[in-house]
């Protein structure tokens, strides 16, 4: 049974009356789903854009890293945007279940890469198929930041720096500039310069989404008036610190949303 914002009084209804409701109401509650995919986020997005930088590795490396990275990154995100439905949460259970398929669909990718059944392509060049998908990604990322600045700082920063990033994907991706490096298309070219760009800004969101999973379980451990619990700040905003801890009209009642926030603000 669902209680609405509009029905007056509707958790005392249902818990201050004498009378017992002719409903049978289970609750189910959960750990904050986001904590998971961002961990999942993180990690996958750290490696995969490290890679991108230049920083380490071969061409044939992301046919092993990949592993990691669908498994983590891809199943671990998208378990954690499914879990986002029953704690009412819907910004982690769009941004965790898109990005969380998207790095299912890349290890699923350079594993067939990995088995030979399909050439690697070098991400520094033209890639429209790639293109495709950063779109809708960009579009709904976008989407997911605007919402994100009711939150917290933290995850403001963590979804706008990754909208950036992925739009500036998008455009290089979808770029085809012919075979020279003076063009746009070489390694030397501005694909390359601009893709790394693009690298930089999701390491930085990774960061981000690491340091708001470190609060999660900080805050979880110690509670939220402990000295750790404070070296971590988010940066919660006016409206998310008025939000009050049960959510009436979300669900059922009792449910708690899946953005944890401390009992005195």
């Amino acid at each position: 049974m669902a209680l609405y914002a509009t029905e007056q009084d509707s958790a005392g209804w249902m818990i201050g009356r004498e009378t017992t409701p002719t409903v049978t109401i289970f609750l189910q509650p959960v750990a904050p789903p986001a904590a998971l995919g961002l961990a999942g986020f993180a990690a996958s997005t750290w490696i995969t854009a490290s890679y991108i930088a230049n920083w380490w590795g071969v061409p044939d490396s992301p046919t092993i890293f990949f592993l990691f990275v669908g498994i983590f990154g891809g199943l671990g995100q998208f378990i954690a945007g499914i879990y986002g439905f029953r704690a009412r949460d819907t910004l982690v259970t769009v941004v965790n279940t898109m990005w969380g398929s998207f790095w299912i669909s890349i290890g699923i990718l350079y594993a067939f890469v990995a088995a030979g059944a399909l050439p690697l392509h070098e991400i520094h060049t033209h890639f429209p198929e790639l293109a495709a998908w950063f779109v809708m990604l960009a579009v709904f990322t976008w989407s997911c930041a605007i919402a994100a600045t009711a939150r917290d700082l933290v995850l403001c920063a963590c979804l706008f720096s990754l909208a950036i990033g992925s739009t500036i994907a998008c455009c290089l991706f979808s770029y085809n500039g012919g075979s020279g490096s003076a063009s746009g298309d070489g390694l030397e070219g501005g694909v390359t310069r601009g893709i790394k760009a693009a690298s930089y800004l999701w390491m930085f969101s990774s960061l981000c989404a690491w340091w708001r999973v470190t609060a999660y379980l900080v805050e979880e451990a110690y509670g939220p008036d402990h000295w750790i619990t404070k070296f971590f700040p988010i940066g919660r905003t006016s409206l998310e610190k008025r939000a009050p801890i049960l959510i009436k009209g979300l669900g059922e009642p009792g449910v708690k949303r899946g953005v944890p926030k401390p009992q005195h603000v």
